[in-house]
């Protein structure tokens, strides 16, 4: 439940975000070579949001084991090495997931502090640095979550695509055994025997 709850998180803000960006660009671009005027507030929106698309990625990143993370030798593993491979490639994840949650959050808390203001919008910095602490905070629980698994034997580095091929196989095949069932099937056919009538004296 926590990770289908995760995942549409994830899936929303990356999809809105990237909308948002690509809208902004685009009209700021429409603006500056069609009305020779660019709006000022474009700037500071396409970084805050691309800070925010690019921790929320991360974390996805993380699920879906597209990280940079020692593979060949991970996959190649077996047993107790496969373990201790999984450990220090996690642990050094959340080291480094758990620094970024950190400074991101004393980095928002000293603008809030301070009543820092955005230069052209003129709203809360802290609000758009917030998006630092929360895509490192889904990162910590991604990578908890891949340690557990990887460690009880599962296979966590799945993607949806994966996922989704799985079904597909899964339905295919049932829609086959029932079609060979099917064919196995004997239909019983109605014999009418008719009496025979004895010899004429």
């Amino acid at each position: 439940m926590l990770d289908l709850i995760l995942r549409r998180l994830e899936n929303t803000i990356i999809a809105v975000t990237f909308l948002f960006i690509t809208l902004l660009a685009f009209a700021n671009v429409i603006a500056r070579y069609v009305f020779h005027a660019s709006f000022s507030f474009t700037s500071e929106l396409l970084i805050n949001l691309a800070v925010l698309l690019t921790m929320v990625g991360a974390a996805a990143a993380t699920r879906l084991g597209t990280h940079p993370s020692f593979s060949l030798l991970r996959d190649s593993s077996r047993g107790a090495l496969h373990k201790i491979v999984v450990v220090l490639v996690c642990a050094g994840m959340l080291v480094f997931f758990l620094i970024l949650m950190w400074l991101g959050f004393e980095t928002a808390m000293k603008q809030l502090e301070s009543g820092r203001l955005t230069p052209a919008l003129q709203m809360p910095q802290w609000i758009f640095s917030m998006g630092l602490p929360l895509g490192a905070l889904l990162g910590v629980i991604r990578t908890i979550q891949v340690a557990v698994i990887e460690l009880r034997g599962g296979e966590a580095f799945k993607g949806e695509e994966a996922e989704a091929l799985e079904v597909a196989e899964a339905v295919q095949a049932e829609t086959e055994a029932l079609e060979d069932a099917q064919r196995q099937r004997v239909t019983p056919t109605d014999t009418h025997t008719t009496p025979q009538e004895g010899g004429r004296s």
